[in-house]
């Protein structure tokens, strides 16, 4: 009920780093990392509630390393990822997985990152950008991110055709309208290798359905998705599962697997063929 209450009063919780509260929360931020020194190689707090982290303001430094973690380890485990790796991240933030990407590519492997974020982009060129990692700004409308951005099908990915083996997309999707899902989908399918892998996180509705009415309602429709709120409805956007597989498929993508089916987002692996 709490969960439900704040999300009725901050539909976005990104939102909050775009006003006064910001600087309040880097400021206890910087002592915070004074106190605890192995976190001060992360990025303030400011940037890290834009990307998701739990609803917590502040003291979320475990739960971000956690969750780039995560991501990365699942993708070594699956053998989705290896050190000579061409990663594109869709979405890259303020580099929680580009820090953990870090560890395992080695001389062969590259990445690159983008974000509609010009300010997130800004502290990973400054703090994360070396020989292997590489951050570009997409600057693509987003009524929460980027209000300013020019339209998402005037924008194409900043690497050559063929040239990547995995695209990671996750907590993206779930911000994604229609038009800018297919439109990422189609870049997706451009630069990815035959035999590449894109791995992206979902809310699916065949899977959300049972929890619908807790943290998550999703009442409105809105082309072919669902949305939470209908004056930011990038803050939280669901699919149905037949949509998904329609959009992949009419781009050379074929579903590999999907799993996390009980939880919140689900993830669904799909190669080009």
């Amino acid at each position: 009920m709490k969960d439900k209450l704040l999300r009725k009063l901050v539909p976005s919780v990104p939102l909050l780093a775009r006003t006064p509260i910001a600087f309040l929360l880097d400021i206890a931020d910087y002592f915070i990392k004074i106190r605890y020194p192995e976190y001060s190689h992360l990025p303030p707090a400011s940037l890290r509630i834009r990307i998701g982290v739990g609803n917590k303001l502040l003291r979320n430094h475990s739960l971000f390393i956690d969750v780039g973690r995560f991501y990365v380890n699942d993708l070594i485990n699956k053998q989705y990822l290896n050190p000579q790796s061409h990663i594109f991240e869709i979405g890259c933030g303020c580099g929680r997985l580009a820090m953990e990407f870090s560890r395992v590519l080695d001389e062969d492997g590259h990445y690159v990152g983008q974000d509609i974020d010009r300010e997130m982009i800004a502290w990973c060129q400054k703090h994360l950008q070396n020989a292997r990692l590489h951050f570009d700004h997409a600057d693509i409308f987003s009524a929460v991110y980027n209000p300013k951005g020019r339209h998402v099908v005037e924008y194409e990915f900043s690497v050559r055709d063929n040239s990547v083996t995995l695209v990671v997309a996750t907590s993206v999707f779930t911000h994604l309208l229609y038009q800018d899902f297919s439109h990422y989908i189609k870049e997706s399918s451009r630069i990815l290798s035959n035999g590449g892998h894109l791995y992206a996180s979902f809310f699916i509705m065949d899977y959300v359905k049972s929890s619908l009415g807790d943290r998550w309602s999703f009442p409105h429709r809105q082309d072919n998705c669902y949305v939470e709120n209908l004056k930011y409805p990038e803050a939280a956007v669901a699919y149905d599962l037949e949509v998904i597989r329609r959009t992949l498929s009419n781009e050379d993508f074929s579903i590999v697997e999907i799993y996390n089916k009980d939880l919140a987002q689900q993830i669904i692996v799909a190669k080009k063929e």
